[in-house]
């Protein structure tokens, strides 16, 4: 996984810094992670790494959000 500098996480995270998502692998390791996320809710991260995937245009990176999102709503 891609190493996290001090100031990464404020510059390209979310809101609290959490969850960098400037490469396609800090994309799938929020989308592995986006349950253990404190104050933020999985459906926003998987929004927040769909907007940077279209954003790049990461197909693959849209193809394991869709299907994060299909097993999120299985387990309800």
């Amino acid at each position: 996984m891609a190493e996290v500098k001090p100031g990464d996480r404020e510059k390209y995270g979310m809101k609290g810094g959490k969850y960098p998502v400037r490469t396609e692998a800090n994309c799938r390791a929020a989308i592995r992670l986006r349950h253990n996320g404190k104050g933020v809710s999985a459906s926003a991260v998987l929004a927040h790494v769909a907007r940077r995937a279209s954003a790049m245009g990461w197909k693959n990176i849209l193809a394991l959000v869709k299907a994060a999102r299909e097993k999120d709503r299985a387990k309800k």
